[in-house]
């Protein structure tokens, strides 16, 4: 016997075997690994349906016999799955080849039978190997399989084509082997994105952590010292009323550190509510005006009206009131002027803040809103941070543009809430 290759059902059935291999490892491996029952019906139908389909387009067909690629999702449900998952592949393999129909099931069903054996003991150490080995015994073990099919079927003719049989099982095997490079490259592709994810927040944690021990010591060490000087007696009650306003402001600063600590976690709006930006702008230039006096910088608005927004309120104004204090302590050298802007843009609400102060470079700009990056000797970065994460939590987009020596602008764009 002679095989006619039909090299579109061979290539169909590659198809087939490779599809849900890649649909599960990235839509569903991570997914189910706590509800086993689930994750093992569904390793069931992956197999199965590449294993059936093979059979229904097989790439050779002679007289009652087909050959196909149906072993390979056999294998890899085996190798993959549980003894149940494997018991109902073999199950299934067996039934639809009845159904099918020709003597060729009487064949393969003994070839399969002794096949499944040899991949059952098999697949008890399949794990325990390395990835090269998995690669060269699973090459291994489908040939294997495949020569136990040609002996059932030399028993009935022989005549059957040997050399042509080993090209399409030798063709398979490598196949077979190609699919267990791709199955564990993307395994172990997902298991170095847990290791980084986990090794990226315990970075995090101790970032943190050193962080706060960092900023928080700073101002204790400053009130221990002053309230040590205040348990001097000489001390002339001038004195007294400097350290204890010192030891206090330190303390405000302290508490400052530890709110935006604390604002980190919860960057997301808690009280949604329909906000007029014009009445926050104006808000907020009151707040900052007796600040802006001290510097010497002037503060200039522009609004137009019936700009709505919707978010968090007391956020939004801790959010603006950073950016614009920066934007303040920015000119701090030189007399400026600090502009806040608000416009319609289509369906956007466009928020405008600008100064002429020192500006920052390209990469400043780039990395404004990191962790623990400041501009200011004595910044933490987290007050940036949090405004970030503010304006983010309130579904805005930031475009910050700067020119060292000429200042910089912030725009901030919030969807607009229709009445």
């Amino acid at each position: 016997m002679r095989f006619n290759y039909d090299l579109s059902k061979f290539l169909l059935n590659i198809l087939f075997i490779m599809f849900p291999l890649i649909f599960y490892q990235f839509t569903i491996q991570e997914k189910m690994n706590e509800t086993k029952a689930l994750k093992n019906i569904i390793i069931f139908f992956l197999f199965a349906t590449p294993m059936i389909l093979c059979m229904y387009f097989p790439p050779v067909e002679e007289t009652s016999l087909i050959f196909d690629l149906r072993i390979i999702p056999l294998i890899i449900g085996c190798l993959y799955g549980n003894s149940i998952t494997s018991i109902l592949l073999f199950v299934s393999l067996i039934v639809v080849r009845f159904m099918i129909g020709g003597s060729g099931a009487y064949l393969n069903l003994i070839s399969s039978t002794l096949s499944f054996v040899v991949i059952i003991t098999f697949s008890k150490r399949y794990h325990s190997f390395s990835l090269m080995n998995k690669i060269l015994s699973s090459f291994l073990l489908s040939f294997i399989c495949k020569m136990i099919g040609i002996s059932s079927i030399l028993i009935i003719d022989s005549d059957y084509d040997l050399l042509s049989a080993f090209e399409f099982y030798i063709v398979q095997s490598l196949f077979m082997g190609l699919a267990i490079y791709i199955i564990e490259s993307i395994r172990r592709n997902a298991e170095l994105k847990k290791e980084l994810i986990f090794s990226e927040k315990m970075n995090v944690a101790s970032v943190i952590s050193a962080s706060v021990a960092h900023e928080i010591r700073n101002p204790l060490t400053a009130v221990r010292g002053f309230l040590q000087l205040l348990t001097q007696t000489d001390l002339k009650p001038d004195k007294k009323q400097m350290y204890g306003e010192i030891c206090l402001a330190e303390i405000d600063r302290a508490e400052q550190i530890i709110n935006d600590y604390l604002s980190l976690a919860k960057p997301y709006p808690e009280v949604v509510e329909k906000l007029d930006i014009g009445e926050e702008i104006q808000y907020i230039c009151n707040i900052l005006t007796p600040l802006a006096n001290l510097t010497g910088a002037e503060i200039q608005v522009k609004q137009d009206y019936q700009l709505f927004v919707s978010g968090d309120r007391q956020k939004l104004r801790q959010s603006i009131i950073n950016i614009a204090k920066n934007g303040i302590e920015a000119m701090a050298d030189k007399s400026g002027v600090l502009k806040i802007e608000a416009y319609r843009r289509n369906n956007e609400v466009i928020l405008s803040i600008s100064d002429t102060g020192i500006g920052m470079t390209n990469d400043q700009i780039n990395r404004l809103g990191m962790p623990y990056y400041s501009n200011k000797d004595k910044g933490t970065g987290l007050g940036m941070m949090v405004s970030f994460g503010f304006i983010k939590g309130m579904l805005g987009n930031i475009n910050v543009k700067s020119e060292v020596g000429k200042g910089t602008v912030f725009d901030i764009a919030f969807p607009l809430l229709k009445m």
